[in-house]
């Protein structure tokens, strides 16, 4: 059976919303909470699950109070449980406080958002994934408050990329079926992203997910 699969049944997902961000070195910026980007993503959301797909250059992200992961081309970075973090490149600078880019960025929809010193070009595609509170609880529990995958390094994944590059750059959200087919895309991403971090977890560290199930169905009984 594959677990995976059937906690993914009950857990519903839904693709909130996508935005383009180009930055320059030296450049630094901090994610809030997800509790504070809700509002802003999927208003009827309980919780937010943020992540970041660095499609060119390169980059680190870390928690407020955590170690840096390195990051390049092909990586994806996921919180799953909504954690404000910073994500940055070159010498330290004073770090962008999104929240007040947020407004601008999410009520011109999809828009492309630059910071930075002029120099090294990172590319990244941030999105974000609206998730039930309590099932996310009991199904997210299981992961670590960060982790990235690079996404480059099968045939699906690199699928993935471009198709959402494409949409993010060339479709038009207002346009019938855009936010619909950027939603489903990013619930693919997430699910594919999952799937492979689970794949390259020793078996001892991946017994939290049949138990997921079963408190899933209970909950849902």
């Amino acid at each position: 059976m594959d677990v995976l699969s059937e906690v993914l049944k009950v857990v519903k997902l839904q693709g909130a919303m996508f935005y383009n961000g180009e930055f320059s070195s030296p450049w630094s910026f901090y994610s809030p909470d997800s509790r504070e980007v809700a509002p802003y993503v999927a208003p009827a959301a309980g919780h937010v699950i943020i992540y970041h797909l660095l499609t060119e250059g390169r980059a680190s992200a870390r928690l407020v109070d955590g170690e840096r992961i390195a990051l390049d081309a092909g990586d994806i970075v996921i919180f799953p449980h909504g954690d404000a973090h910073f994500i940055e490149n070159g010498p330290p600078t004073k770090p962008v406080d999104m929240m007040k880019e947020l407004a601008r960025i999410f009520s011109q929809r999809l828009k492309l958002s630059r910071l930075g010193g002029g120099g090294e070009v990172t590319r990244f595609v941030c999105g974000f994934m609206a998730c039930e509170p309590r099932l996310s609880h009991v199904f997210l529990s299981g992961l670590p408050p960060v982790f990235k995958v690079s996404i480059r390094d099968d045939a699906s994944g690199r699928w993935l990329e471009n198709s959402i590059r494409f949409s993010v750059n060339e479709a038009d959200a207002s346009r019938a079926g855009g936010e619909a087919v950027l939603a489903k895309l990013s619930e693919v991403l997430f699910v594919e992203t999952l799937r492979a971090y689970i794949a390259h977890l020793p078996a001892e560290q991946t017994g939290w997910l049949a138990p997921a199930i079963r408190r899933l169905e209970r909950r849902w009984r």
